[in-house]
This record gives C-alpha cells, sequence and structure tokens, in this order.
C-alpha cells in the first residue's frame, strides 16, 4: 500500500517502532565497539536515548496529538535523554529532523528531504571536529539520497526504501573513510544503530506485526523495572543488604530450579527472559554466591552489586532503574565554584565526594548519564560557576548538551579518565588554563583486557592479552598484567615524575600489586581500592615542567594578590580566615572582596557586623609547603606580613618545622602587608623563573623591603582603635577628631606620617609626596582601595593627580584590598611605591 505523505500520527508510529528496532539490536551494536577494550556501549547509549523518546511519545502523546505537540514532546525528550557520543548524535539527527518539518502538518517526500537535510546540518554542527566514516557520514548520505529522490518517487514506502538502502551502503564503507575500523574489522556502530532507525521506519511501514512483536517484547522490559521499582527501600526495612542485578546469557535452562536456588539467598527478587537471555534482580547479603550459582547456567553480562545501606548514607536521587545516580555532599565548601564529577564505581564516588566534589554522578563506562541526569546534577549545585568533569570522552557532548540546557554558568571540562577528573578535583584552586597545561605532560593509565584480536595502529593484540591505553588511546600490550605494568612503567615514570594515584579494580592481582609498590616507592603516591569493573588499574602520573625554577613563592592573601597576578609565576596563596559574625571564611575563596565590603558599607552598625580575622593554622601551611614539594619545588621562600600586625609569620614558622625540609624553606617578615608584601613575591617570583639563586632572591627582598612605602589614608579610624594596630600613633588618636592622619607603615608597625585638616588635603599630601619623590629617582607605583564608590573615586582622582611620567610607573591600579586589611582599617585608599626596579 503506498503512502502519501506523513503526518502527526504516522510519525509517532514510526519514532516509536523505529526507535524499538534499534533497541532490539543493542547487543549487536556494543560489539561492534573499534577497540578490543569490555566497555562497548554505543548500542547502550542510543537505546537509552531512543528509550526516553519512546516513552514520552507513548505516553504524553496519542493519535490525536497535533505536528506541533509532537515536536516539541519528541524533541525534549530526546534532548534530555541523550547520552553518551553515539546518543548525542543520534538526538541531534532527530532533533534537526523535526526542526526542519517546520509549519508544515503534513510532509510529502520533498519535505522529508528537506528535513533530513536539517537533521544532516544539525548533527554536524553538534561535533566540534566532524568525521567521516561515522553516523554523520551516514546520515549525509541518506540526506543525499532523499535530495535525489525527492521529485522522483511520491510514494513514501519506496522512498523509505531507498533511504534505508542508501544508510546501509554508507554503513559499509564506513571502514574504507576511517582506518581505525578496518584495522579492527567492523563497521561504526553509530551508523549501523542509526541504519536500524531508518531500517526500522521502512519495516514498520510494511510489516504491521512488527509493531505488536516489538510491543509484546517492550511490555516485558518495562514490567521487570515496573516490578523493581515498587520494591520497599526504606534503608530501615532492609533485612538484605546488597541489591544485584545480572543476566545469564543463556535463555535455555531449568529456570524454576535456578529461581529456587537463588532465592533462598535473598528477597525482593524479579526475573525477566527471553529466548536467549535470563534477567535477574534480587537482594541479598551474599551477591558473589547468587552470581556463582547463575555462572553455572551461563555467562554473565551486567553484572551490578550495591550497597543500599551505604547509599542512604548520602543525599541520592536515584530509582533503581536508572543508569546513573546523583550524591551530593553533605559538606558542602562556601566557594562560588562548584564541581559536578562522574565515577565510575562507588569507591571512586567516595573518594571524589572526600575531595570536595558538589555532585558525583555515579555512572561510568557503559553506564553514561544522560543529558537529563546531568542537568538534575547541575540543579543540585547552588554556586556561582559551575565545572563538570566528564572522565569519559563518551560523556563530554552529553555535558554539553547539558551545559546549553541550564541558565548557570556551566564550564564542561572535557576530562577522559577517572583518574584525570580525580587530578583537576584536588588542583581545582589553580588557575584553569595552568592546570590544562600541565595536564600536557601527565599520563593516565588504563589497564584492561582485550575483548577480541585486532590490530591498532601498528600493536598487534590478540584477545585475553593485557593492553594499556595512555590518555584513552591503546599504546602497549603483553601476555600478562605484569609484563605490562612493568613496561608501562618503565617508560612513562621517569625523572621528571613528581606524583601518583593509583586505583585497583576488582579483578586483584597481587603480583602486579606488588610491582607497582616497587616502581612507584621513590614518589609521593596515593592508593585507592577503587573497585572498578573492567579495568584491573587506573594510574595517573604527574610530570614537572624539565624548565621549571627550582624555587617556589608562598606567601598568604595578606598580600593583595589575585589569580591573574600570579599567572605562569611559581606562587602559591595560603588564605587567612574572616570569621563573620561566628562563620569563619577563607579570604578571598569563600568570601571575595566584593562581598566583604558590600557587608562592611551596608552595616557600619558595630552590633550588626562582628569581625575578626585569623591567621592559617600551622596544617594549613604544612600541607601547602608538602604540595610545593610535591610539585617539584626544591626550595621555598615564604614572605608573610609583618610580625608586629600579624601572627601569621609564627604561624607559617611551626608549618616549617613540621616539614622535616626546614632548611629548603626560607621565612621572611616583609615588614609591611597588602601590596607592599605583594609586589615582593610579584618580583621574588619573576627572579626564580629567572633562576636566580635561593640566596640571592633572598638578599634581594631583605634589601628591598625597607625600600616601600605606603601612604593610606583612613576615613574613620574606629577600626584601628578597635583592633589595637595603631601602634605608636595610639597615643595621638585622641586629640585628632578634627585633623585626618595619612598612615604609614615604619619598621612593620602602623604610624602616622603626617597630620592634616581634611581629606583633600590628606589627598594632595599623598599626591605631593609621589611628585617630590620620583624627582629624586624612578618609582614603581600601586594605589589601592577598599570600601564602597567614595573610596574608588577618591583613589582614582589621586591616580589622575600624579598622572604618567618617564619616572613614574603604575604597575597595579586600583586593587581592591582584601578583607584581612579591611577587617582592621575599615574603608580605605592609597598609594604603594617603590623604587623602580632594576
Amino acid at each position: 500500500m503506498a503512502i502519501k505523505y506523513l503526518d502527526a500520527k504516522r510519525l509517532r508510529v514510526l519514532f516509536s517502532n523505529g526507535g524499538k528496532w534499534v533497541i532490539k539490536h543493542e547487543d549487536l551494536l556494543n560489539e561492534l565497539n573499534v577497540y578490543p577494550v569490555p566497555d562497548g556501549d554505543t548500542g547502550s547509549n542510543m537505546a537509552m536515548t531512543l528509550n526516553s523518546m519512546i516513552t514520552d511519545i507513548e505516553g504524553k502523546t496519542n493519535e490525536k496529538t497535533s505536528m506541533k505537540d509532537f515536536i516539541e514532546t519528541v524533541e525534549e525528550a530526546v534532548l534530555m535523554g541523550a547520552r553518551g557520543n553515539s546518543g548525542t548524535i543520534l538526538s541531534q539527527v532527530i532533533t534537526g529532523f523535526l526542526k526542519g518539518i517546520g509549519e508544515k502538518t503534513k510532509l510529502l517526500s520533498a519535505d522529508v528531504a528537506q528535513a533530513l537535510s536539517s537533521a544532516k546540518e544539525t548533527a554536524y554542527n553538534a561535533v566540534s571536529e566532524p568525521v567521516e566514516g561515522t553516523m554523520l557520514t551516514v546520515i549525509r548520505r541518506v540526506s543525499e539520497k532523499a535530495d535525489e529522490c525527492a521529485s522522483k518517487i511520491d510514494d513514501l514506502v519506496v522512498f523509505l526504501k531507498e533511504l534505508m538502502e542508501a544508510a546501509n551502503k554508507a554503513v559499509e564503507e564506513t571502514p574504507e573513510l576511517l582506518p581505525k575500523l578496518k584495522e579492527a574489522g567492523v563497521v561504526d556502530a553509530g551508523g549501523k544503530g542509526l541504519f536500524f532507525l531508518f531500517e526500522g521506519f521502512y519495516k514498520i511501514a510494511t510489516e504491521l506485526n512488527l509493531i505488536a512483536e516489538l510491543q509484546k517484547s517492550q511490555v516485558k522490559e518495562n514490567e521487570f523495572d515496573k516490578t523493581i521499582a515498587n520494591i520497599d527501600h526504606d534503608p530501615e526495612s532492609i533485612k538484605f543488604q546488597y541489591c544485584t542485578e545480572y543476566i545469564i546469557l543463556n535463555g535455555d535452562f531449568d529456570t524454576e530450579e535456578y529461581k529456587k536456588r537463588v532465592l533462598e539467598l535473598g528477597d525482593s527478587a524479579v526475573f525477566a527472559q527471553t529466548s536467549k537471555k535470563f534477567k535477574t534482580h534480587i537482594h541479598t547479603n551474599h551477591p558473589g554466591k547468587a552470581m556463582e550459582i547463575a555462572l553455572e547456567y551461563g555467562p554473565l553480562e551486567k553484572m551490578k552489586v550495591e550497597n543500599m545501606k551505604l547509599q542512604h548514607d548520602n543525599l541520592q536521587i536515584f530509582s533503581e532503574k536508572d543508569e546513573a545516580k546523583l550524591f551530593v555532599n553533605k559538606n558542602i565548601n562556601k566557594t562560588d565554584s562548584g564541581y559536578v564529577i562522574l565515577a565510575d564505581s562507588e569507591n571512586i564516588k567516595d573518594e571524589f565526594l572526600k575531595e570536595g566534589a558538589d555532585v558525583v554522578i555515579l555512572g561510568g563506562q557503559s553506564k553514561n548519564p544522560s543529558v537529563q541526569e546531568i542537568c538534575s546534577a547541575i540543579e543540585k549545585v547552588d554556586k556561582k560557576n559551575i565545572y563538570i568533569f566528564p572522565n569519559n570522552k563518551n560523556v563530554i557532548a552529553t555535558a554539553k548538551l547539558a551545559a546549553e540546557k541550564s541558565d548557570k554558568n556551566i564550564i564542561v571540562y572535557g576530562t577522559k579518565t577517572m583518574l584525570e577528573g580525580y587530578y583537576c578535583l584536588k588542583n581545582r584552586e589553580e588557575d584553569i588554563e595552568e592546570l590544562k597545561n600541565t595536564e600536557k605532560r601527565n599520563y593516565s593509565i588504563e589497564i584492561t583486557k582485550a575483548v577480541r584480536d585486532t590490530k591498532v595502529d601498528d600493536l598487534v593484540i590478540a584477545k585475553d592479552n593485557y593492553i594499556g591505553l595512555v590518555n584513552g588511546k591503546i599504546k602497549y600490550t603483553a601476555a600478562t598484567l605484569k609484563e605490562l605494568v612493568e613496561e608501562m612503567l618503565n617508560k612513562l615514570v621517569t625523572v621528571n615524575t613528581v606524583t601518583a594515584v593509583v586505583s585497583e579494580g576488582k579483578d586483584k592481582n597481587e603480583e602486579a600489586k606488588n610491582l607497582i609498590k616497587e616502581k612507584l616507592n621513590k614518589i609521593k603516591t596515593t592508593y585507592i581500592n577503587g573497585e572498578q569493573d573492567n579495568y584491573n588499574y587506573y594510574i595517573y602520573i604527574e610530570n614537572k615542567d624539565p624548565n621549571m625554577p627550582e624555587i617556589a613563592l608562598l606567601t598568604d592573601s595578606v598580600s593583595d594578590l589575585i589569580p591573574e597576578d600570579i599567572i605562569g609565576l611559581p606562587i602559591k596563596i595560603v588564605p587567612l580566615k574572616i570569621d563573620l559574625n561566628g562563620e569563619l571564611l577563607k579570604d578571598g575563596i569563600e568570601m571575595s572582596k566584593d562581598e566583604f565590603w558590600q557587608k562592611m558599607v551596608n552595616s557600619r552598625d558595630e552590633e550588626d557586623l562582628k569581625l575578626k580575622t585569623s591567621q592559617p593554622s600551622p596544617q594549613d601551611f604544612l600541607n601547602a609547603y608538602n604540595k610545593l614539594f610535591e610539585k617539584g619545588y626544591k626550595k621555598i621562600i615564604s614572605v608573610h606580613p609583618s610580625s608586629k600586625l600579624s601572627g601569621t609569620a609564627q604561624a607559617a614558622r611551626v608549618g616549617r618545622s613540621l616539614t622535616n625540609r626546614e632548611d629548603d624553606i626560607e621565612l621572611i617578615d616583609s615588614m609591611g602587608g597588602s601590596l607592599l608584601q605583594g609586589i615582593l613575591v610579584l618580583e621574588a617570583a619573576k627572579k626564580a623563573v629567572k633562576k636566580e639563586s635561593f640566596g640571592e632572591i633572598i638578599n634581594w627582598i631583605n634589601s628591598y623591603k625597607n625600600k616601600g612605602k605606603l601612604l593610606m589614608i583612613i576615613p574613620d579610624l574606629k577600626y584601628l582603635e578597635k583592633g589595637g594596630r595603631i601602634g605608636k600613633a595610639g597615643s595621638a588618636i585622641a586629640g585628632m577628631i578634627q585633623l585626618k592622619p595619612i598612615l604609614t607603615v615604619s619598621q612593620g608597625e602602623v604610624t602616622i606620617e603626617k597630620k592634616v585638616i581634611g581629606e583633600r588635603n590628606a589627598q594632595k599630601y599623598i599626591e605631593k609626596y609621589v611628585k617630590d619623590e620620583s624627582r629624586k629617582q624612578s618609582l614603581v607605583v600601586c594605589t589601592g582601595w577598599g570600601g564602597g564608590p567614595e573610596e574608588l573615586e577618591n583613589i582614582s582622582k589621586i591616580h589622575s593627580e600624579i598622572g604618567e611620567s618617564s619616572k613614574i610607573t603604575f604597575a597595579i591600579l586600583n586593587r581592591q584590598i582584601g578583607a584581612v586589611i579591611g577587617c582592621h582599617t575599615g574603608p580605605v585608599y592609597g598609594v604603594f611605591m617603590f623604587p623602580k626596579l632594576s
């Protein structure tokens, strides 16, 4: 029977059942994985993406649904359900097709061709670097065939057959376009999945009985999932702790005998059977025994064991049917950046939470999260900026779609392995560009077993041999795990290696474990019992830049340096703490300068706002020193505010004593604070980059630190009085109610430079002082302020009056002074000057 047009009713049937036809071939698509690693998931990702679409088509539309409503329903479902590279591109093919329909309510052949052209364009635009020999090639060839046939064929059944055949031909040609497919002896799995979609469209149009068969298959799976969803999971009523699922790859055995044996081990059992497979769900305290029994009846796949009591210890959003689960960190930090990260095992998830991830998505290999699941994770994070670490190349595109869907500021950082994500999470306070540069030197190793014979580049791989991936690419193979580990670590661990992280999988091997410990015994190594499936080991090797300076500078947030100042310089900043009405916040990290001054300016009543500061603990400094040594630095110069103004230097001294490397750390009292301290650190770091010696840099700082000059105006002196930090000026303040003192720092103490009447006269004094000094010598000048618009306007006026000249260089303009200084001075502004550096 000829079909002359497609309307919403017919598209509903095609898309729903065409999707089911792809799902029917899920296992076949998974087996087409180009790499011989045991995590082929193209079929699973496409199946789950389409299942989201089918669920909404069947649940939210009916035969009377308009074309407009049908398009809106499918677009939303396929986008939010998209997962993995293949699922994401498939979602863009379908979305593009629907957008290409426009306002039409009936599609003729030419209209279908136009919609397929839109599908092609949308799919290609979704990929940053389109590669031929993939599903992109298939949709392009299908679109071209549609254009060719649109004016010749008006029967859409014949038209669909042409499209199906074009898709099949394109799939068969993919190995000629992509050498790695030819080496592996497979066609592209995503392209094959797209062919099955078009084949499904044609079959549905020509085989009426197929709809009933597909529906019957779908009902069985849905009943299995519904039964699981209805099981009581109240943690108070859990008798059997482990939720256990697996599939026996055999449908022809005594199922009653099997059920009887397994049911003795637990409760909440659910079973489903096809001609080739038998699926089991059970709650038990002995998941290993259940699987041992199952193994007597056939090989197992898709094994999953989850500790339901442990899951309840975290805030978790999930049903057992979900492929990915969300875990929200109870110990939320107060920074303005949040982190969403993917884990592929319970233990790795726990490590990520310990390291400070805000939300962990438990998914990973063969369990890629959907756009909806990533969006749900994003919604759980109430932060200004949210970073997503996908930790899997197949999740990056999905994460980007989720980011586009969100109205929050989302940054998708394209991590491709679990331990790459772990490294980024641990080093999240570093500048993002610096982190990217550092990562280029590092090695992320994954070790697993080959599931088939193949050849990758020049590497011949035999089934069941071990293979080693480095930064996502197969580079090594060996007959035994020990041989592979030894070869990889011999080549990848060098004199530049500074740290390592090792995550051991479920398949333990003591010989390999001992060898790894031996090879890494001189390197700072973190060991994780990751319990990941399929992969024996994840290993992350951090390497230092061979040209890096040997000396690092460590300072604190009193320096008023900002991240932009220290890019490319060997500087680490330890934050002081701000006590805001009893709540401790890290200066500049958990409380920004803007936030501090808004509170200060908007709450001048001392009873409303109680502010104190405290120096970092010795442990904070110990951690900072150790971090720098781990990065490969041999010496550290630690520069801090005047010991007469702060106890920070003393805390640093105690921290140094705990390192067992006191001779490698030099402590220096800057005799000042704010940019008097900050400029010393910046210039000393530049000297370290130039490879000046430890002694030379120390001598320079000690000689230069007394040459700096600070002149500051404090409109209200009550904060200095309250903090007792006026030093020699203290006795004079009482008589200065009508005067404006200009304050400076001398011999590490706050003193009065000059007493003048009126604030403008104080400003004129600073302007004249700078100009007079510039006649004697060239100056480097910085301006700083803290408070509200009035203080910013006043310091800008001083800068304008001084003006640029051949003798005056403004290095830093209008730097906002931080909370540590602000707590003691209140609103403030002034200038910092040094003789011009040679």
